[in-house]
């Protein structure tokens, strides 16, 4: 007996005849019959979804075919057939091997239209395995194939598909090379909407290179077109394109607005996967800018919706497990974070390898785990370095420089630095400013604590202007550490840039820890809390100076009293403000219908007929005041 295809993508072979029993004559064409039959019985099987009994049954045909018959195409379609079925019953190694044999045989026979069909399947049978130099070379020999048979937009679609990959993978250099040649596809096809795609992900590329000018101008100048020509699918992925483009711009409040307006296009236009898409990134927005609670609930929805696609869902889990792990959730953070990371890399996007261990990272950190730390760390630091990623490893550098110097690993926060330098080369981003800033003060302390302090300083000050809370009070705490450690609280000069009025250590880490008390990260708040007790032990005073913060106790009070869930009375905070279903649906990324149902739930479960009545009800409560 032969062999299958294997999992290393082997030769089909079938039941070898006996010698002597070739097929010629009359015994090639009963066997021609045999196949025929067996062919018929296999798309029987097909019908009622028996697709691995059907791949069987196929492998049968095939390996009786006779030979020398001359019908070559209809081996090749019953190759086709079986590769589908293989595909189907998610034998994709299988699936792989017929589908790089049916392409090879129909460039042999001059069938280019053929090829191109079946190197677009072996690429996306490439993609499902996570083998991504073999999709992209597949996508690729699909695109000179469809050139050849005179397809261009058939070109230009998968060459979009191999830059958008490439994006994800932070290699932008090479991204944009693959859309010069998506764009002349494009343009030879005389197709408006493939040369719209084309342009906006060339300008948000062009933008995370840290030519944001450009970029931005591009993609808005995209989106007016699509607007115009009235393409509203490629509207919708233009309006995602560009509120990346702001993010990575630095622009967080443009891009929180983009994000929502894109998501109540995408809502209106029935365009759920760019609609999902929207609202897992919007979560690093919120992420960045200090709306935990926010940034959780949606990541939460995203990852409840039915049909979210890998990338929405692997940003949401790492983003849901990152914000669980800083809040202290080692049990719910674990595995979200597990998921997110082995999704991130089987799909190779970068932005999510790196957030997901960094999360991995803190939980380990917590642990007392501090070499599986420094490990991970490590790892996506190389990562950082050998891709072009400039714009979501930049938090996550703070925190571990700061971890390297507390676990004594000096040298690796000054790999952290010189990471952060190459980005502020690069780009000059206010935020991977700040955050070099930042870690150079660390890289400073143990020598010169002095110099560290007015590093740090002005890191947090930066971070003050740029409305970044967490990595302000990440800076507070060090900064005041720093004016421990040389037994001081000198007031910040103006002249290494700290904006404001100078402020005492003690005042450093009650800000600190009144953001961290908000945000409810409380490993961060322990040792902010531990920082003022020590604070004031080596001063000889009480604990005093410390800031509570009991808005979120109260906030969780009222609401059990209520009956509401958290997105209900984050609902009704917005609906006391006066503001109509569609704003609140921006201002949460939520459609209006979601909202009107969440209000329906209020007044179901407080007795009230009105969104009025209700609105008086919760203030009584307590529920609405913070």
């Amino acid at each position: 007996m032969g062999e299958h295809a294997n999992a290393e993508g082997g030769t089909i072979a079938g039941p070898v005849p006996p010698e002597g029993a070739a097929p010629d004559g009359g015994r090639a064409a009963a066997l021609g019959r045999a196949s025929d039959a067996l062919v018929a019985a296999a798309d029987a099987l097909c019908d009622l979804h028996a697709y691995a009994d059907a791949a069987r049954t196929l492998r049968t045909a095939l390996s009786y075919w006779p030979a020398g018959t001359g019908d070559s195409r209809r081996r090749l379609d019953v190759l086709d057939r079986l590769a589908r079925c293989a595909e189907l019953c998610s034998e994709h190694a299988e699936a792989a091997a017929l589908l790089a044999e049916l392409a090879d045989c129909r460039a042999a026979s001059g069938d280019v239209a053929g090829l191109a069909a079946a190197a677009r399947r072996l690429a996306t049978v490439q993609e499902v395995r996570g083998d991504w130099p073999a999709a992209l070379a597949a996508r690729e020999r699909a695109a000179l194939a469809f050139n050849q048979a005179g397809m261009p937009g058939e070109a230009a679609i998968d060459r979009l598909a191999v830059a958008a990959h490439q994006r994800g993978a932070a290699s932008y250099s090479t991204a944009l090379a693959t859309l010069s040649l998506a764009a002349a596809d494009a343009a030879a096809s005389g197709r408006d909407d493939l040369t719209l795609r084309v342009a906006g992900l060339r300008g948000n590329v062009v933008t995370r290179l840290g030519d944001a000018a450009t970029g931005l101008a591009d993609v808005r100048e995209a989106i007016g077109t699509a607007l115009r020509l009235e393409l509203p699918v490629v509207a919708a992925e233009l309006q995602q394109r560009l509120a990346d483009a702001l993010e990575h711009a630095g622009d967080y409040h443009g891009a929180t607005e983009a994000y929502g307006a894109a998501y109540q296009y995408c809502d209106m236009h029935g365009a759920d996967s760019v609609g999902h898409l929207c609202r897992a990134c919007a979560a690093a927005v919120l992420f960045n800018r200090g709306e935990w609670d926010l940034a959780v609930a949606v990541c939460t929805e995203v990852l409840a919706e039915p049909g979210t696609a890998a990338h929405p869902r692997a940003v949401s889990g790492c983003l849901l497990g990152l914000i669980t792990a800083l809040r202290g959730a080692a049990a719910d953070a674990r595995p979200h974070l597990l998921s997110a990371a082995a999704l991130s890399a089987r799909i190779e996007l970068v932005a999510v390898e790196l957030l997901s261990a960094w999360g991995l990272a803190v939980l380990d950190a917590d642990a007392g785990a501090v070499a599986a730390a420094a490990d991970r760390l490590r790892s996506a630091l190389a990562l950082v370095t050998r891709t072009q990623e400039r714009h979501y490893c930049v938090p996550m550098l703070q925190w571990a420089a700061t971890f390297f110097i507390g676990a004594g690993l000096a040298d690796d926060a000054r790999a952290c630095a010189s990471a952060l330098t190459s980005i502020c080369e690069a780009t000059g981003q206010p935020e991977a400013i700040a955050t070099l800033a930042h870690v150079l003060g660390e890289t400073l302390l143990a020598a010169d604590p002095v110099a560290a302090g007015r590093e740090l300083r002005r890191a947090a000050g930066m971070f003050g202007e740029l409305r970044l809370p967490f990595a302000q009070a990440q800076a507070q705490l060090r900064a005041a550490q720093a004016d421990a450690k040389v037994a001081s609280v000198a007031p910040a000069a103006s002249p290494d840039g700290v904006v404001g009025k100078p402020v005492t250590a003690r005042e450093l880490l009650a800000n600190a820890r009144q953001t961290v008390s908000r945000l409810d990260a409380g490993p961060l708040l322990q040792r902010c809390a531990q920082a003022l007790a020590e604070l004031a032990e080596s001063a000889g005073t009480g604990p005093g100076g410390e800031v509570r913060d009991d808005r979120r106790q109260l906030r969780r009070k009222a609401r059990d009293l209520a009956g509401l869930t958290a997105r209900e009375l984050d609902v009704m905070a917005l609906v006391a403000g006066g503001n109509t279903s569609r704003e609140v649906g921006a201002a949460l990324f939520i459609s209006p219908r979601t909202v009107e149902m969440h209000v329906q739930g209020t007044l179901l479960k407080l007795g009230c007929r009105t969104r009025a009545e209700a609105v008086r009800k919760l203030t009584e409560l307590g529920a609405l005041s913070a």
